[in-house]
């Protein structure tokens, strides 16, 4: 029988318990940046649409989705758009940024490109207060922005995530996490220095990487901002993108990839938190599978312990009725992971502080 999720009022501060002992990572993906940035449905949309038209195109995406997963489709966009792996990848990171770009004046697209890929000691305080105020005033319910507030008062304790891994393929939680810092806890003076860079972006297993500094791993790879696209940056990794069919059946086949090895690491030694996930992914499944299967070998054999073990939690709304609410635990216990119920996503910083008992 799969352990009953958790409720905000009888979580207690789980994260606090074990960042004293074996650490926690975060595991975003995106639904923390939806509706900011477009869904998988939406992004085959309108990939369709510039092969058929977008008068044509919602009608048979809706066909075609009830027969072909996205990956699927965007690989078959791939091929009737004829396009080199370089064209489409500028075309997907430019129909990733469509919605915002649209909503944005110029001068406010200017700033956001800017800040998004920034490291924390490149602009004033004003611009990244700027910044923050932008995703608020058109995003204000989403889920980056109240998960990077609590992250960002943490980030320098014993309770902070000893790493971050992100499914999502821009790089909205990371800057968001900076604004946060740099308009609360940081000067000037200490933005240029000791405090310039919160995180290491790591999109490559060769990225640089420092001790005192908090990988963030790119599972899926890095898009470049669309206004950046004549200047790639190091840390862009089109190469690790998992957008298409043949990449995510590659992904799949390769037991030591560097996607897999860098999940395997993290959540061998760490318990994961997930947010904005639906757990669906079969690669993700696979390898949390494996983790928890070895992890219940061993409590078997080191302590003759049987039963229910979790590791691993994920925030997630309540699906409204009880049975189903069962099913789902259900469904990840063989996993390792156990529930952690809200029912609004405006309350997943509620729910990440009750972890880390911080006032609410």
């Amino acid at each position: 029988m799969a352990k009953r999720g958790l409720f905000i009022g009888n979580i207690n501060p789980i994260l606090r318990d074990i960042s004293r002992k074996r650490g926690w990572a975060l595991c975003i993906g995106a639904g923390t940046s939806y509706p900011m940035f477009p869904n998988w449905s939406a992004l085959v949309n309108r990939l369709i649409g510039k092969d058929v038209g977008n008068e044509l195109a919602q009608e048979l995406t809706n066909s075609l989705l009830e027969k072909y997963s996205p990956d699927a489709l965007i690989q078959a966009a791939h091929d009737r758009l004829n396009l080199s792996d370089e064209e489409f990848v500028n075309i997907l990171s430019g129909e990733l940024y469509a919605n915002l770009q649209t909503k944005l004046s110029e001068s406010e697209w200017d700033l956001f490109t800017r800040i998004i890929s920034a490291n924390l000691g490149e602009y004033r305080r004003s611009e990244w207060l700027k910044y923050l105020l932008l995703i608020r005033k058109y995003y204000p319910e989403i889920s980056a922005l109240m998960v990077a507030e609590v992250i960002s008062e943490y980030l320098d304790t014993e309770f902070s995530p000893s790493s971050i891994l992100s499914f999502n393929a821009e790089p909205l939680l990371p800057s968001l996490i900076n604004a946060y810092v740099r308009i609360n806890r940081v000067t000037k003076a200490e933005a240029s220095k000791s405090y310039g860079k919160q995180f290491d972006l790591v999109t490559h297993s060769i990225s640089n990487r420092n001790a005192l500094r908090i990988p963030y791993y790119f599972i899926h790879g890095l898009l470049p901002v669309p206004s950046e696209l004549r200047k790639r940056r190091i840390i862009d990794s089109p190469d690790k993108l998992v957008f298409s069919e043949t990449e995510y059946l590659q992904l799949a086949n390769n037991t030591f990839s560097w996607q897999s090895s860098v999940f395997l690491d993290v959540a061998a030694s760490n318990s994961l938190v997930f947010i904005g996930v639906s757990l669906s992914d079969p690669n993700m499944r696979r390898w949390l599978s494996w983790i928890h299967l070895n992890r219940r070998r061993e409590l078997e054999i080191l302590f003759s312990a049987r039963g229910p073990s979790t590791a691993h939690y994920w925030i997630t709304k309540h699906p409204g009725s009880a049975n189903e609410r069962e099913w789902i635990e259900a469904s990840v216990e063989h996993l390792g992971i156990r529930l952690i119920w809200i029912y609004e996503w405006s309350e997943v910083g509620r729910a990440l502080r009750s972890m880390l008992e911080l006032p609410i």
